[in-house]
């Protein structure tokens, strides 16, 4: 593993990495609820890491070491981003492609230069997808993409694990010209999708945070989304898709689930369960059947949004295993400028099932897996998945299945 210099430090330097490092590792120790669930012992981390992040030559291999710190964490409301002048210029993330699938990482693509040398089996299978084990010989769950970023021009070495069981070591080249921070994702007007076909309403809804959305106050959001549900009011049957979902706020989802539940839902929040989350039942109600589709990139809102229609017998939940983050996140800024991102509030409800790490209750499960992927190719086999969770909904509504192509095409999934 190779790093190029960005200027040496001074004691000025050691004294910020310090003060960033202790900063993050601190504010996760008092309010990160989930390190027993994990397994994590925070303190020993604390004690491989810190030395190496106060020894680093320049803020770049600090921040390397600060990702290798947090993705000890494999929770998806776990990120880690380096100072804006640490990523400026010098901050990079592998061209080759990865997918989780079952929630676990496998190369899709490989970039230029980049594919390895594979067992003979698959020297010439471009379907192989084989499995990351460790990035930088670190065990990887949804953390791939944190550890695998870092300066321009390094090389991260990767673990693989082909699918006859066979592993092997490969070495990754990250650009030598900066590629992050990505572009901000908007969705714009995308990001709520509704429509009709025949008696069936659907609505896919992208995110609940205006930040991605609609930009617009938090009430706008809530507003759009009660509109599009009175629309479809007279609807036999109502799928709402949540695949993708990674959720936002619940002053922009619970108002709107107001409208689809019967009766008050609350939850109680935070390690001693102070906090509360009710959802009051609003008018108009839908009335019709409701079928919630997710998938392994529906989280934290997300999942919340079809795990609370099913606690209120309104909705039966079909696709996949979600992310399973289930805290409202909190943020801790280091004096560097690097951002961590954390849940920090966990479920604390008597006799309420958390869904932390395991993921809400699928009624009906039609998981993307990579045997599938790797019959199909994993594009064409997302395709196929997506279609038999619509026709599932359908079924389950009680629709005649011939509205199945109309309501794929309204979904617009490529878009």
């Amino acid at each position: 593993m190779s790093s190029p210099a960005c200027g040496q430090t001074t004691v000025a330097d050691v004294d910020l990495f310090r003060k960033s490092f202790d900063a993050h590792w601190q504010r996760l120790k008092d309010s990160y609820p989930y390190f027993e669930l994990y397994e994590v012992d925070w303190a020993a981390e604390r004690a491989d890491h810190r030395p190496r992040a106060l020894a680093a030559r320049n803020a770049t291999e600090f921040a390397w070491e600060m990702a290798r710190l947090i993705s000890a964490l494999p929770d998806a409301h776990v990120s880690f981003r380096p100072a804006i002048s640490t990523i400026k210029g010098r901050w990079s993330k592998p061209d080759t492609k990865s997918a989780l699938i079952g929630r676990r990482p496998f190369v899709v693509e490989w970039a230029d230069g980049d594919a390895p040398k594979a067992p003979p089996a698959f020297a010439d299978d471009p379907r192989a997808y084989p499995e990351i084990l460790t990035v930088r010989g670190f065990p990887v769950g949804g953390a791939a993409d944190i550890l695998a970023a870092g300066p321009v021009g390094a090389t991260v070495d990767i673990r693989l694990r082909w699918p006859d069981g066979t592993e092997t070591d490969h070495a990754l080249h990250l650009p030598k010209t900066s590629n992050l921070p990505p572009p901000a994702k908007h969705y714009g007007k995308k990001w709520l999708v509704t429509g009709r076909v025949g008696s069936v309403g659907y609505m896919r809804i992208r995110t609940f945070s205006p930040k991605s959305a609609t930009l617009g106050p938090d009430g706008k959001m809530t507003t759009m989304l009660r509109a599009a549900l009175r629309q479809l009011a007279d609807t036999d049957g109502l799928i709402i898709d949540l695949q993708g979902n990674g959720g936002g706020l619940v002053s922009a989802s619970d108002p709107f689930l107001g409208n689809l539940i019967r009766k008050r839902m609350s939850y109680a929040w935070g390690r001693s369960g102070g906090q509360k989350r009710v959802i009051t039942p609003r008018s108009p109600c839908y009335r019709g059947k409701v079928v919630c589709l997710v998938n392994n990139r529906s989280a934290s809102g997300g999942e919340w949004t079809a795990r609370i229609l099913r606690d209120a017998g309104r909705a039966i939940v079909v696709g996949e295993r979600t992310a399973g983050a289930e805290a409202a996140v909190h943020t801790s800024k280091a004096p560097d400028g690097s951002i961590v991102r954390y849940g920090a509030c966990p479920m604390a409800e008597p006799g309420v099932t958390p869904f932390q790490e395991r993921g809400i209750q699928i009624d009906h499960k039609l998981p993307l897996t990579i045997e599938i992927a790797r019959k199909h190719g994993v594009e064409k086999a997302r395709q196929l998945v997506r279609r038999a969770r619509m026709e599932k909904a359908v079924e389950l509504i009680g629709a005649d299945a011939d509205v199945v192509e109309a309501l794929l095409k309204l979904a617009a999934y490529e878009q």
